[in-house]
């Protein structure tokens, strides 16, 4: 596949929405930058009452939660925890209404002393998981989730979250696995199938994809993400007439996703219309400026057109936002290297070799080591 047509599997807006969520990053969304992904923000324990002043916090602080009152509810559940300090479902509703406010570095506190004291819950190793996740620590996040589904194989949003970040570090064996495992709990969970489908559009297997994503469309017609999958897949097989089709109705149903936007933009310049594959990612940078993505598919777009200078700036901001991105380094070192500007690729280069031999990426090594032959 053509890394111009490469999906990006994140984040993802890797982020969040309020109980379940198509970006992994945030509470409540993604995911997906990403950008994606059917993985729930941690729930809310039900905290059992052990006094009658706790019993007064707890329900004060249930009804701010109902009306939406996350500080009041935060507020008054960090008040219950004085009260009871050995309550491991209190600290979790602590560290839940912190990371519906953002605050994922306290959360992360919270959880791992709710695991402190209830080491067992799988809600509190997903929960855990979850704000590593949000904060870009995906390899703690990684961990957090497996030991949640140890806990309880089948926790759906831990193996979905494991599904979403295993893609993100190229090991779609394992993530099959999990979104395989989600099928065995729930066999019309959309975001699975979707998830493989994205693996196999990564394995350059357009024809199965499609078919997985025909299938998810069954159970959800209103999927913007099975939609988005398809685009992608029609566009691989070089038909961008049907991509087009399958990609606005994905923008239709999700208007805001900057994903849909990128491949909007990809469709467009295969039909070799560049105004409007540039007007398509730069929406989709204005749609969430922190999308690595929407910065990626703009600086192929300008090193394709030879504006090297603007690519440079577009793989800076990918870098930037994404520091293990082993194919950001690279083709910053290109577009350095496009530029005669020796010493710039080199740097960037052997960044790129350091991040794909930590990740055990043989073929961005090879890629890399032919590329900085080329300097000498």
């Amino acid at each position: 596949m053509s890394r111009f047509l490469k999906p990006l599997l994140v984040l993802v807006s890797l982020i969040v929405t309020a109980s379940l969520s198509t970006d992994l990053s945030r509470p409540a969304l993604a995911i997906g930058k990403p950008e994606i992904l059917s993985q729930g923000r941690p729930k809310p324990n039900i905290v059992p009452a052990t006094s009658s002043e706790l019993e007064d916090v707890l329900r004060q602080a249930r009804e701010q939660a109902d009306a939406k009152n996350y500080p009041g509810a935060l507020s008054l559940y960090e008040r219950a925890a004085t009260l009871d300090p050995k309550n491991a479902r209190i600290f979790s509703a602590i560290g839940f209404f912190q990371s519906a406010q953002g605050q994922f570095q306290s959360a992360l506190s919270s959880y791992q002393q709710a695991i402190a004291l209830s080491p067992k819950d799988a809600d509190f190793f997903y929960g855990l998981g979850f704000n590593y996740a949000n904060l870009g620590q995906l390899d703690a996040a990684i961990t957090a989730y497996r030991s949640a589904v140890v806990q309880n194989p089948g926790h759906i949003n831990a193996q979905l979250g494991l599904g979403i970040l295993l893609s993100r570090r190229q090991q779609y064996d394992v993530a099959f696995q999990a979104y395989q495992q989600v099928l065995k709990t729930d066999k019309k969970n959309t975001a699975a199938r979707e998830g493989i489908g994205f693996i196999l559009l990564e394995q350059n297997r357009p024809d199965d994809a499609i078919n997985v994503l025909q299938r998810a469309l069954t159970f959800d017609a209103r999927s913007s993400r099975a939609n988005l999958g398809l685009g992608i897949a029609y566009l691989t097989k070089g038909n961008p007439s049907t991509a087009l089709k399958y990609l606005d109705q994905a923008a239709q149903l999700d208007p805001r996703n900057p994903s849909i936007q990128v491949q909007l933009g990809k469709v467009s310049e295969s039909l070799g219309e560049r105004d409007r594959a540039l007007s398509s990612y730069q929406r989709a940078i204005s749609l969430n400026t922190q999308s690595s993505e929407a910065y990626r598919a703009i600086g192929d777009f300008y090193y394709t057109q030879s504006d090297y200078g603007n690519a440079v700036r577009s793989y800076q901001d990918v870098t930037r936002l994404d520091p293990e991105d082993g194919d950001g380094f690279y083709w910053l070192g290109k577009a350095y290297q496009s530029q005669n500007k020796r010493d710039e690729a080199e740097q960037a280069l052997q960044q790129a070799k350091r991040k794909y031999q930590a990740q055990n990426r043989e073929d961005g090594v090879q890629k890399v080591t032919s590329t900085l032959e080329q300097l000498k």
